[in-house]
């Protein structure tokens, strides 16, 4: 019971954070478990604005990664006055094998990863909540930020 109540006023000021299950929410599958680590991974890197892990949870077949070395990725991260400051997964869908493999020749799998955001623009300050669906893709057995 005091463990509850301490979790919850630990909670309080940032619940969406804490409401990302470390383990991943109960029924997922194996594959959408770890589609679920992945997607932690990325929007903890975002919260913590660690640049170099948000850049590395990037797919490297992605049209972005083709088109932006790190370098070029950090100083428009640097540049941008939107952060993540609250997330919360909701849910893992639409696992499917690629079935297009001219196209996405590095594709081995994609998914669907709905969150919630909270998004606070530092040049203003004003915060904005905002439902998004980020797509997931797996190459060479890792699931990375599509």
């Amino acid at each position: 019971m005091i463990f509850s109540l301490i979790s919850i006023l630990l909670c309080a000021p940032s619940a969406a954070i804490c409401a990302a299950e470390p383990d991943g929410p109960a029924g997922l599958s194996a594959e959408g478990l770890a589609v679920y680590r992945a997607a932690r991974a990325y929007l903890d890197a975002e919260l913590k604005r660690d640049l170099k892990a948000v850049y590395d949870h990037l797919a490297p077949s992605s049209v972005y990664c083709a088109t932006h070395d790190y370098a070029a990725y950090l100083a428009e991260a640097e540049a941008s006055p939107v952060r993540i400051v609250e997330y919360n997964i909701l849910n893992i869908a639409g696992i499917r094998e690629n079935e297009d493999r001219q196209a996405y020749p590095d594709v081995e799998k994609f998914a669907r990863v709905e969150v919630d955001l909270k998004f606070l623009y530092v040049d203003t300050g004003q915060t904005a909540q905002v439902n998004f669906d980020f797509t997931f893709i797996k190459e060479k057995g890792r699931w990375y930020k599509g």
